[in-house]
Parts: C-alpha cells; sequence; structure tokens
C-alpha cells in the first residue's frame, strides 16, 4: 500500500482518543494496580488503553464517559443476537428469582435440553460440556490421543485452539511460515509434539501425513479459520483432511468454536457435509454464558467415563462450573431461537456482511489504498456475517490463507489492529481484525453510517502518505 507516517498517524488518533475518555482512562490507572495491564483479556485492552463499558444492548455500547458505540466485537464474536438479548435476561432473573441459578454441584436436568439440540443438529453421538474453548480443545486432543495411543498432534498454521498445550505453536509469529512455538512455560517436548501444516494446502497436508502419519493421534483445525484472517477451508481440502485421517488412523477434530451456529443453526460441517470425529465448540452455544463442549464419537467420548481402565482413562471429568445451571437455560433457550428463526437470521446479517465487505474494499481503493476484506466463500456459504480487513503491503488478488495475513511483507497488522480500530473508535464504532462480526440486533442504518465512518477514516489516512 501507499506508504503513510503510521506514527504520527497513531499520535494524533491517541490526542483525539484522550479527551473523551478521562473517566475510563482514570479507571483503568487503578485496575493496572491490580490486574495485568488492567484486565483479563490481552486482545480486549487495545492501546492506549481499553474504554470500559456500563451499559451494552443490541449492537449499542456506552463507556463510563457517556460515548456511545456501535459494537462489531460482540462478545468475541458469539453475540449473533447482540448484546444482552432481553429473552435471555428475563428468563435468567425468572430463573434466579425462583431460587436457582447458581452452582450447585448436582448434575442438574438443564443439560440435557441443551446436549439433544446440539447432538441432533451435529448429528454426532455424545457430548460433554465444559467452561471454555481452550479446554474443550485441550480435552479433544487428549481424548485422540488416548483412542489413538499415539503422541503427535497435527494443527494448520494460523489455527488458534486456546492456551493449552498441545496447540500453543504456529499461531501468529511468521518467520518463513508460522511453525514457532508461541509460549514459554510449555512442555519440553511441545516442539516435536506438534507438527505444522499449512491451511488450504492438500500437498502439504498430504506430505505430513506421509512422513509422520502413524505417530499422528489428531488433525484439528477450523473450517473457517478465525485468528488466522476469517478464511473457509476448501472443501476439497477438507475432503482431503478426512480421507487422509481415515487412512491412517488419526482423529479428525474440527474447531468450530467461531463457525458453530454462526452460519446457520448447526455447524459448519453441515454445511461441508463433512463428518469429523469430535466437534469442539463454544462461544455461541452459551447465548452469552460461558459453556463450551467436545461433541462426537461415542466409542471417543467414553474413554473420560468413570469405570474406563485407567491406562485409557481421560481425565476429562469436569470442572467445578461445568454444565452451570444458568449457563445451561441460556444457551438451550439461545440455540432453539436461532433455530426457530434461522431463515430471517441468518439471510439478513449475511447480506449485511456482503454489503459491509464490498463497500469497504471501494472505499479504501478508491483512495488509492490496497485492502482486500476476507470471511466469504460463495462456494461453502453465499453470504458471511464475519467480516475481516486486511491493509496489504503487497498487492494480492485475495486472502487465502494465514501466511499471508500474518507475514508483514503482505499485511500490515498494525494498521489492521491498532490504527484502523483506533480511528474507527473515535468515529463510535468498536471494531476487531478489521471490522468483526454482524449481529441480527444490527440495522442497516447500523452498516451504513459504519461505512460512511470508514470513508472519513480513508479520508483521514490520505493526509499522513509521504
Amino acid at each position: 500500500m501507499n506508504q503513510i507516517d503510521k506514527n504520527r498517524l497513531f499520535q494524533d488518533l491517541i490526542k483525539d482518543f484522550l479527551p473523551k475518555r478521562k473517566k475510563s482512562k482514570k479507571f483503568y490507572q487503578k485496575a493496572d494496580q491490580y490486574l495485568i495491564q488492567g484486565g483479563s483479556h490481552n486482545l480486549r485492552l487495545g492501546k492506549p488503553f481499553p474504554f470500559y463499558d456500563s451499559y451494552a444492548r443490541g449492537a449499542l455500547v456506552k463507556d463510563l464517559d457517556g460515548n456511545k458505540y456501535i459494537d462489531f466485537w460482540q462478545g468475541h464474536f458469539a453475540n449473533i443476537l447482540g448484546h444482552n438479548p432481553l429473552f435471555i435476561t428475563e428468563a435468567l432473573k425468572e430463573f434466579f428469582g425462583s431460587g436457582q441459578g447458581l452452582v450447585t454441584g448436582f448434575p442438574g436436568q438443564l443439560q440435557e435440553d441443551l446436549a439433544k439440540l446440539i447432538l441432533e443438529s451435529l448429528n454426532a453421538e455424545k457430548i460433554r460440556f465444559t467452561t471454555s474453548g481452550t479446554l474443550a480443545s485441550m480435552y479433544s486432543i487428549m481424548l485422540s490421543k488416548s483412542f489413538t495411543k499415539r503422541d503427535l498432534v497435527m494443527k494448520v498454521g494460523g489455527g488458534w485452539h486456546g492456551a493449552q498445550p498441545y496447540a500453543l505453536k504456529g499461531i501468529s509469529i511468521y518467520s518463513d511460515g508460522l511453525k514457532h512455538l508461541e509460549s514459554a512455560g510449555l512442555p519440553q517436548n511441545s516442539d516435536s509434539s506438534i507438527i505444522m501444516t499449512k491451511f488450504n494446502d492438500e500437498k502439504d497436508l498430504e506430505a505430513k501425513f506421509l512422513k509422520h502419519g502413524d505417530k499422528i493421534a489428531c488433525l484439528i483445525l477450523e473450517p473457517f479459520i478465525g485468528a488466522g484472517g476469517f478464511i473457509f477451508a476448501d472443501r476439497n481440502y477438507l475432503e482431503k483432511a478426512r480421507q487422509l485421517t481415515d487412512r491412517y488412523g488419526a482423529v479428525l477434530i474440527f474447531d468450530e468454536v467461531i463457525s458453530g451456529f454462526r452460519f446457520a443453526p448447526s455447524a459448519l460441517q453441515n454445511i461441508y457435509s463433512i463428518k469429523p470425529d469430535l466437534s469442539v465448540l463454544g462461544k455461541t452455544i452459551g447465548g452469552g454464558m460461558p459453556v463450551s463442549a467436545v461433541a462426537g464419537r461415542e466409542e471417543i467420548m467414553i474413554l473420560c467415563r468413570p469405570g474406563t481402565p485407567l491406562e485409557s482413562r481421560v481425565k476429562f471429568e469436569g470442572g467445578t462450573f461445568s454444565a452451570h445451571p444458568a449457563s445451561m437455560l441460556a444457551g438451550t433457550l439461545y440455540l432453539q431461537y436461532l433455530q426457530d428463526n434461522a431463515d430471517k437470521i441468518y439471510s439478513r446479517i449475511g447480506y449485511m456482511g456482503n454489503k459491509a465487505r464490498q463497500e469497504i474494499e471501494k472505499i479504501f481503493q478508491a483512495r488509492g489504498f490496497h485492502v482486500k476484506c476476507s470471511g466469504l466463500n460463495q462456494e461453502i456459504v453465499k453470504q458471511s456475517s464475519l467480516v475481516g480487513v486486511h491493509f496489504l503491503n503487497e498487492s494480492v488478488d485475495r486472502i487465502i490463507s494465514p501466511e499471508q495475513v500474518w507475514n508483514s511483507n503482505i499485511c500490515d497488522i498494525e494498521m489492521r489492529e491498532n490504527i484502523f480500530r483506533l480511528a474507527m473508535l473515535n468515529e463510535g464504532y468498536n471494531i476487531f481484525h478489521g471490522y468483526g462480526s454482524i449481529s441480527f440486533a444490527h440495522t442497516e442504518k447500523d452498516i451504513r453510517s459504519s461505512l460512511k465512518a470508514v470513508e472519513r477514516v480513508a479520508e483521514r489516512f490520505k493526509k499522513y502518505r509521504y
């Protein structure tokens, strides 16, 4: 893209940001005394400091200073219906008012309803709930290792499966590819026990199985890769993954924490008609509450059952808050609503996503910037509500791999995650990964106004060219 003075631009954006966020700054300075950088999730702690919310409903968020934002972050992309839908909050209010809702330590009746909804939508056999996508992905790998009696985990470069020791490799650090460990504190053999392959690269996948196949316990991948760039898997690639895992006796795991119930009232695997052995789910299935799950083949899932021989038993035994009653109620109501109203929900948010992608590219290109949007593959999903924006240092036809996204020679991550984000915040729009997720609470007016804001930002960027 045309060169701009990013440092001067960012400092000027900060000057605009600070005067209207004095209360958030004060709160941040106080919180920073007790919390690491004022919070407990790094992605929420944008520079120069985060705004702190005081209200969130539908598409709208207000901060401590009274500033209003149209939010496209939407609970880490979980809130397909927007923030705090009334039918969920009112049901929880009634539930708590009846003397129920907090953790009891009993099995509870509500999890059966959510389990049935999910299993029927996936055509899976058994499910177990936990509290985060990180835990669910870790347990899915542990189950795979026990089932196959093998040690190697294969994952895709750019794939994010939570902060757990079996997958903290090849996420976002690009150095001649995505293939490096990305955390301290891992077991000594982590590097050699995690095999990397390239997303949507059938030849590389086949070569890796040819070399390591009889030692691979599982292949874990996202059919729609999230942190790696909002990119759909090619159908042929997933078919090849299914064929190779079958041929070599490895477990195929689909991480659908983001894609589950995002594009249809089911998982993305149903749209592809490719069935994994295990599925990892989260985000949307909790209806705004902390729920995740592993679902799949009974012969694998039962390895966490009490009474399983010790040499095969996986300690996926649950945590104190697993299948929390309020979470089970919220998740069941939410998924049932998505299924009952699927026709009007998915077409509408998909239409608005298509509109945003098309217009954002046009806006920047008209002003001489190389920008490409991701989040759509019309062969798979004709309308998608997830919108990624990539500022290019090198002209490409489209974004097709995480290796492009995290290679600084191709994509400018600083422009996307820091500069564009702050510029849009100053305009009253909270974005992530260049734009983010469109919910059913957003209106076409919200989308149009956000695109007007993108126009103003693009015009401003032009002034910093050199």
